[in-house]
């Protein structure tokens, strides 16, 4: 019996430990399911019913020089740096829209002369971080050469923003734009379009006197007669008027007023342009915040009623854009948070009827695709994968409710050097959590994805300088070449990481509407 008795209670021992590990891993496995519906959110994405909503040209995403590079002599940018030359073809084929605040202080002149042969305007307050005076300043020759010849090299389309300063008897004085013209006829120069004037609708804040949108129109009814008047140009497209963001009253009145008037004949774009912050004030939680994204819709939907009602059959396009205005924010827009605004734009650009957004800027500045240092900064890394892996046809799509997830689809590129085929889809996505976030494609009769999936590049996480690609850090290999961009190929749902970003591609999906 005693014996027994310590046997016994082994025995017992032995069942209580069982039943507590059996109540340890019941209870895990209820934490698990829990920490998987809230934290690994399913999402389906359906495509049974989608079509196709939108159509856009392989030049839809476009990109911005400021005039001030002019001014300064194009200081640091290096038209014969082989890096930059291989940064700006790889995003080939593009617009690159030469205008903004500067180019209403530019004359073409034949030598570098202060006095111009017009009268210098006042020194105005303008908003550019490097010169806070606007004074009239020469383009001369050499430096109308540098940039179509750079803009031929790279396979781009230049832009160009005339100056509407320029006034005689009160009016628009074409004189100095017909220089320029004849100019760019003698080196057989064939820029794309021409622009003129930038934010008209501002001009009374920012420099005390006004061109209303009516006689906007009337200007831009000369220039369109003036480039008839050079054949040799071939058919150069006219964009405008360019006013800032039409969430403001003036701006709204002034586009409608000046493609009402006159201007929606004169133009084959129409424009307005768009910035989500206050350089001076923006976060990097306002970076993320659906909020935040969900503004922008509004605003394009306004601008593309009022130019389907005032000049239709003409194109609607963000003619300069980017993330905070004034520069970019210091730390945040060159950094790996901008793509969550700068992704969603191109997404709700192209599902809501616009046919070009050009990026605010290229070059320099916190919000430039590539630093003073011509290094790419992450914002680059995600045009450069939109250009190769998203097509013109814009999708519809089923979605489940998720705030954090932004979700949109185009037939893929089947141009690119990316091989994908016709038939093929692109999806691209974006986690604004940091939950996982589980994304169920249906709708689509093949099971595999090639993933391309952004992640921080670095620990400083949102606020990285660098950006990893499927887990492998973006970088130039040499000056002379892009990176292999790789996907990573897997079969069925996908798990999309907190603040990732990116595109899935689907090949063999078969997709009546992009065959």
């Amino acid at each position: 019996m005693e014996v027994i008795r310590p046997l016994f209670f082994l025995t017992l021992l032995g069942l209580g430990l069982l039943i507590l590990q059996q109540i340890q891993l019941f209870l895990l496995e209820v934490y698990i399911k829990h920490q998987y519906n809230v934290n690994n959110r399913l999402v389906t994405v359906s495509f049974h019913r989608s079509s196709v909503i939108n159509v856009v040209g392989d030049k839809f995403i476009g990109v911005a020089l400021g005039c001030g590079l002019i001014k300064r002599k194009f200081k640091h940018f290096d038209f014969g740096s082989q890096k930059m030359l291989t940064l700006a073809r790889g995003l080939a084929p593009s617009y690159i829209r030469v205008g903004g605040t500067d180019c209403d202080f530019l004359i073409f002149n034949m030598t570098e002369d202060r006095t111009l042969r017009y009268k210098p305007q006042a020194q105005y307050v303008v908003e550019d971080e490097l010169d806070k005076t606007g004074i009239n300043f020469t383009m001369t020759p050499e430096d109308w050469d540098k940039l179509n010849l750079f803009t031929q090299d790279v396979g781009w389309s230049l832009i160009f923003d005339f100056n509407v300063f320029l006034r005689k008897n009160g009016q628009w004085d074409p004189t100095n734009a017909k220089e320029l013209l004849r100019y760019t006829v003698l080196k057989g120069y064939k820029p794309a379009g021409y622009e003129l004037g930038n934010e008209p609708n501002s001009f009374y804040h920012n420099f005390h006197f006004r061109i209303p949108g009516d006689l906007m129109a009337t200007y831009f009814k000369t220039l369109q007669s003036m480039l008839d008047s050079f054949p040799q140009l071939g058919t150069p497209i006219i964009i405008g008027p360019d006013t800032t963001q039409v969430q403001r009253k003036s701006a709204r009145e002034y586009l409608t007023l000046f493609l009402s008037a006159g201007g929606g004949k004169s133009v084959d774009v129409a424009t307005f342009h768009h910035y989500y912050l206050d350089s001076k004030t923006a976060t990097v939680e306002q970076f993320h915040d659906p909020t935040i994204l969900d503004s922008l819709t509004p605003e394009i939907i306004t601008a593309v009623n009022i130019v389907r009602q005032n000049a239709p059959g003409k194109q609607c396009w963000l003619g300069e854009t980017s993330s905070a205005y004034g520069g970019g924010a210091l730390g945040i827009s060159d950094r790996y948070v901008a793509g969550f605004l700068w992704l969603d734009k191109l997404g709700l650009s192209a599902l809501h009827g616009l046919q070009g957004v050009l990026r605010q800027t290229f070059y320099g500045n916190r919000y430039g695709l590539i630093d003073v240092d011509l290094n790419p900064n992450p914002d680059y890394w995600l045009t450069l994968l939109y250009k190769r892996l998203v097509g013109g046809r814009v999708l519809s799509l089923g979605q489940e409710s998720n705030p954090n997830l932004r979700v949109y689809a185009h037939c893929a590129n089947n141009n690119s050097s990316m091989g994908y085929s016709k038939g093929d889809i692109t999806v691209y996505v974006i986690n604004l959590s940091n939950d996982v976030i589980t994304v169920n494609i249906t709708g689509i009769p093949v099971s595999t994805r090639h993933l391309y999936i952004l992640s921080p590049g670095d620990d400083s996480g949102l606020t990285s300088r660098y950006v990893k690609l499927n887990g492998e850090v973006l970088m130039l290999p040499n000056d002379e070449e892009l990176p292999t961009l790789k996907p990573k190929i897997q079969e069925g749902n996908v798990l999309l990481q907190g603040y990732n970003m990116g595109f899935i591609v689907i090949p063999g999906a078969r997709k009546h509407d992009c065959l």
